[in-house]
């Protein structure tokens, strides 16, 4: 196949991906277009004003240079200013119409993009980079709104003033007219061609952005990793070349933008040029007034700016096309896990939760996590899954919240397969605290009492106290309305934990999932949470993780999992007296333990 064959087959893509993003957008503006319908009509009065203004030029020209009539010269000079002030009204309110629709329609789509991604299961997150989709957010919304906002106003009031200016050049002269008629199909093609490399250009600078988002965010948030290990010129050696990429890619585009309005004046001033030595002919020969050629002349040079707008009308649409096929992208994003049509309510926990030979692999991955695993959890009964690292104890967890679901096998709750229940009536049940505590730009209070809506500061300060963490707050000036900072920069790692561990609490959940709880406490607030944590067993499920043994001692059962698959299981005793994994993994812990 020749080079031009795909060539036209991606431009066709990119067409039929325009179409579709278009009428998208037409669905945003369904809901206001009577705010449109007002626009265009304001934009329609702009125009002909501007024909006005041309047509002033020759009552003007000829009482200034043929008539020399002062009455004409009065009236014409009053109506000047009344004409321009009309236009500059009208001007103001075409222009706010527009950039109320433009920031209105991007405020809906920026507020379903950001509801949309909080559908999307945990799939979505984990193939995508997160820097890319805060540029998806933030700088495609930009190029959105601004072609929402600016290409409208361009095409609509800026072609209606071309065609205005096409018919009073015809009332002056028709022959003249035709001939200046010529540049447009000649600035057709122009555009044509130069939108071609400005959808190109734009569509890599995008991707080359998002990137550059991700690479800003991978080293602000590894920056202890980068000066730790003296990465940063391999860190700014990276970003340099990510940097270069976009620089050259929006040079491109900005070439062809900066190219195609002067082409557009040079392809006009041949046409004048034409034009004024036809006239200078027509006016010595008597066939055209000077007043008739001022007013034809006004309206090619009054062509001249929406000329040029509706160039960079061009430029601006390709890129805001560009922005809308990335975002819309991600609103075509579908949950894998999904909900059941009729859920069913999460049960009394009476009978237990079993994991009925369940194997998951991640996706995009060949291993699995995990591997024909059968296990029961007992109402009431305290489980630890033990094991090396990589050995599915996390992956337990998020089959367990449903963050995704079985590849093979089903996990039921007396008897009812977790995908048959509501995952927002399933998480609320189920209190967790994970290994990586993730905290907001809140409060102590709006952090604690964010998986319980409409908490007391009473029940907050309780599970504070039981996750040994109110004493350090009450140390604050403003106690739980202390600001924690981004991810809660100002706490150590043991106080964001223990903080994690009061939002757990604070849900009073009927399964309880430590997920490596106390992985980040000191030895002494380890063992201090661990009894706080104990005093909540009773009269519920508990399933516990852990790294440390030392943790899951208690535990009424604990389960041994090596490569995805269920190893052995018994109490600490049986498990010791069976002399296998779990037994050599103690003995190592044990060795590694500091001398007290």
């Amino acid at each position: 196949m020749s080079e031009a064959g795909p060539a036209r087959a991606s431009w066709r893509d990119w067409a039929e991906g325009d179409r579709a993003s278009l009428r998208r957008l037409a669905a945003y503006l369904r809901p206001h277009r009577k705010r449109l319908i007002q626009a265009c009509l304001v934009m329609c009065v702009v125009a002909g004003i501007n024909g006005l203004v041309v047509e002033v030029l020759g009552p003007l020209t000829n009482a200034l240079f043929v008539k020399s009539s002062p009455q004409e010269l009065e009236r014409v000079a009053l109506m000047i200013p009344l004409v321009f002030f009309l236009k500059l009204v009208f001007q103001y309110t075409q222009s706010y119409l527009m950039s109320w629709l433009g920031q209105k329609i991007t405020q809906e789509i920026r507020e379903d993009l950001f509801t949309h991604l909080h559908a999307l299961s945990m799939d979505f997150f984990w193939k995508s980079k997160s820097g890319e989709v805060l540029a998806k957010l933030t700088n495609d919304m930009n190029a959105l709104q601004s072609a929402l906002q600016f290409v409208p106003l361009y095409l609509i009031r800026d072609s209606l003033t071309v065609v205005v200016m096409l018919v009073v050049m015809f009332y002056a002269n028709p022959k003249f007219a035709a001939l200046a008629l010529l540049v447009i199909p000649i600035a057709g093609g122009v555009l044509g061609v130069l939108g071609r490399k400005l959808r190109a250009s734009s569509r890599r600078g995008q991707e080359v952005m998002g990137d550059i988002y991700h690479r800003f965010q991978e080293s602000l948030q590894g920056m202890l990793v980068v000066k730790s290990f003296n990465y940063e010129n391999g860190a700014i050696a990276k970003f340099r070349a990510e940097n270069d990429e976009f620089f050259h890619q929006m040079m491109r585009y900005f070439r062809a933008t900066a190219l195609s309005g002067p082409l557009m004046e040079f392809l006009g001033s041949l046409i004048i040029a034409v034009i004024v030595w036809q006239s200078g002919r027509a006016i010595h020969l008597g066939l055209m007034t000077p007043g008739q050629f001022a007013v034809f002349m006004g309206c090619f040079f009054m062509v001249y700016g929406p000329t040029k707008n509706l160039a960079r009308a061009n430029s601006t649409l390709q890129l805001g096309l560009v922005a809308a096929g990335r975002i819309f992208s991600v609103l075509d994003e579908t949950p894998t896990v999904v909900e059941p049509p009729a859920p069913r309510p999460f049960p009394a926990l009476k009978e237990g939760i079993v994991f009925d030979r369940v194997s998951f692999r991640y996706p995009g991955r060949e291993t699995w996590a995990l591997r024909d695993v059968s296990l029961t959890i007992k109402p009431g009964q305290v489980v630890a899954l033990a094991g090396p690292s990589g050995s599915g104890k996390t992956t337990f967890v998020h089959l367990m919240l449903r963050l995704f679901d079985p590849t093979e096998g089903r996990i039921t709750v007396d008897g009812v397969d977790l995908r048959e229940m509501s995952s927002h009536d399933l998480r609320a049940k189920v209190g967790l605290v994970s290994q990586e505590t993730i905290l907001f730009n809140d409060t102590v209070l709006g952090n604690v009492a964010i998986g319980r809506e409409g908490a007391t500061r009473a029940e907050v300060e309780s599970a504070l106290r039981t996750a040994d963490a109110f004493d350090f707050v009450a140390q604050f000036a403003q106690g739980l309305d202390t600001p924690l900072g981004d991810r809660g920069a100002r706490l150590s790692g043991g106080q964001r934990q223990r903080l994690a561990i009061a939002r757990a609490v604070l849900k009073d959940p009927k399964l309880m999932i430590l997920d490596e709880a106390t992985s980040n406490l000191d030895t002494g607030s380890e063992r201090a949470v661990q009894d706080a944590l104990e005093r909540l067993f009773p009269g519920r499920t508990v399933a516990m993780i852990a790294h440390r043994l030392s943790t899951v001692q208690k535990a009424d059962r604990i389960v041994v999992l090596r490569n995805g698959r269920v190893e052995e299981a018994g109490s600490h005793a049986e498990l010791l007296a069976q002399n296998g994994v779990y037994a050599t993994l103690t003995r190592y812990q044990q060795l590694e333990a500091p001398a007290a």
